[in-house]
């Protein structure tokens, strides 16, 4: 069975222009003499984990500017972000100044801190995995900085945290990679548009995202191999790290609903809940205040800067909506588009595949809600990539997504500080927006496609399907 799967794994090369040319360069497609298959180092995997890493590197080497110590006239080193660095050189991540701004560096519960601003207690803003996440990883920076305060390197504790951090998401991040690669199937080398992607660049290390993405695509593969009970587990953990993987499950009610199948996804819904008890609960009992900011903040926050209703605001003389009417607004128009997606999974000709439903509910939620911070465009590369993996039309959106990093650092310095008009900003936000809606009607044609013209353009062994 191996060997047949290997002899039958598929090249993009074969219908990718932008993938041919990639072979071509690396030496040209493989000979009808060549023995697949027999490399005892270099599989697919491990060139997919080396590509991997090459990119996380980009993605460290992209924040490092705002990584550099000063030492202060008491002998401190603190970060150097002097002349408004993390705008002119784009390198901006939370993962830094939260280190001390939520009290990170201090011992303690996370969700035990907290400070008076503009005349309002807060808490840290983060669900309770996430938390946890960056109070187990700051204790171990607290733990081993005084060895790197004794080296001659200036390096800020802050650095430190960001550098521990990065290591520990990385791992996490080859882990999706390895995911995917099971997803992918016999079209393996698709996943090298998940580990090669230019968001990994700019938002690999901007906030914690990477650990939900292993969650969320960890859930889907034990799916596609009937291990409900362990989908719902890590979806379940995924949305208590960050709420996005609980959209998941709106992709398996509509196959639920169109199989008449209801047993495997009440089992995803009873363990996720279980998990997401688990984690929660003691923290919500305990630190109510605590665990509450997060739900307050998302309440209480306006329109953020990339969204179309900031855009909206930008360029038109409409009143900016107040939070109560936009909170409404943007719920209602992602449950309309969440309706549709169910009308469509249920009324297409073929059954539909689970992460093709999912790369819809994503894209509806990033364009409705009334927050999307740029790093929230990485939930969607691995949905992208296995839903609809057409390389030069990804890789287009992946570049523009990734432009929109820079663009916005640069318009937040302000005219003042010769930041970059909000024009600018305006024409790459639409122009990822067209981009999206180009992918989401492909991939709606590719749904409501007559399984006769379906399978005629793709053999049930060109793609593993991911029923589940």
């Amino acid at each position: 069975m191996a060997a047949r799967e290997v002899t039958e794994r598929v090249s993009p090369a074969a219908t990718e222009p932008v993938a041919r040319g990639v072979v071509d360069f690396l030496g040209g497609p493989v000979g009808r003499f060549a023995a697949v298959g027999r490399q005892r180092w270099w599989t697919p995997l491990r060139v997919l984990i080396s590509v991997a890493l090459v990119f996380l590197s980009f993605g460290f080497l992209s924040k490092a500017r705002c990584l550099e110590g000063v030492r202060g006239e008491d002998g401190v080193i603190g970060l150097n972000w002097s002349g408004n660095r993390q705008y002119v050189a784009a390198c901006y991540n939370d993962i830094t100044p939260l280190y001390e701004g939520r009290g990170l560096n201090l011992p303690g519960f996370p969700y035990a801190f907290s400070w008076v601003e503009d005349g309002l207690t807060r808490y840290l803003e983060y669900p309770v995995l996430a938390g946890l996440f960056q109070g187990v990883v700051a204790g171990f920076s607290r733990l081993t900085y005084p060895l790197v305060a004794r080296t001659p390197l200036i390096i800020a504790e802050a650095s430190w945290y960001f550098a521990l951090t990065a290591l520990a998401m990385s791992a996490l991040w080859v882990l999706t990679i390895r995911t995917v690669a099971e997803l992918a199937g016999n079209r393996v080398w698709d996943t090298v548009l998940v580990a090669a992607s230019p968001l990994v660049i700019v938002h690999a290390f901007t906030n914690w995202d990477i650990p939900s993405i292993t969650f969320a695509v960890g859930a889907i593969l034990a799916a596609s191999r009937g291990r409900y009970a362990t989908a719902g587990l890590l979806t379940g953990l995924g949305a208590a790290f960050k709420l996005w993987p609980l959209y998941l499950l709106g992709a398996y009610l509509v196959l639920a609903i169109r199989d008449r199948r209801f047993v495997p996804f009440l089992t995803m819904v009873g363990t996720g809940l279980v998990a997401w008890l688990v984690v929660n609960v003691p923290v919500m009992v305990l630190y109510p205040e605590g665990w509450g900011e997060f739900l307050r903040l998302n309440s209480e926050r306006g329109a953020e800067w990339t969204t179309v209703y900031a855009i909206v605001d930008r360029n038109t003389l409409l009143p900016t909506l107040p939070v109560p009417l936009l909170n409404v607004l943007s719920f209602g128009l992602f449950a309309g588009a969440c309706l549709a997606i169910l009308v469509l999974g249920l009324r297409a000709a073929r059954r539909p595949r689970a992460v093709e439903l999912i790369f819809l509910i994503v894209v509806a939620f990033l364009i409705f809600n009334k927050v999307w911070s740029p790093q929230y465009s990485l939930w969607l590369v691995v949905p992208a990539v296995l839903a609809l993996p057409r390389w030069r039309l990804l890789l287009t959106w992946m570049t523009v997504d990734a432009l929109v990093w820079p663009l916005l650092m640069w318009y937040m310095m302000g005219a003042e500080n010769k930041g970059i008009p909000s024009e600018l900003l305006d024409a790459a936000l639409l122009t990822r927006l067209v981009l999206l809606t180009v992918m989401v009607v492909l991939v709606v044609r590719q749904m409501l496609a007559p399984v006769e013209a379906e399978e005629a353009e793709e053999s049930a062994e060109d793609r593993r399907m991911v029923d589940a």
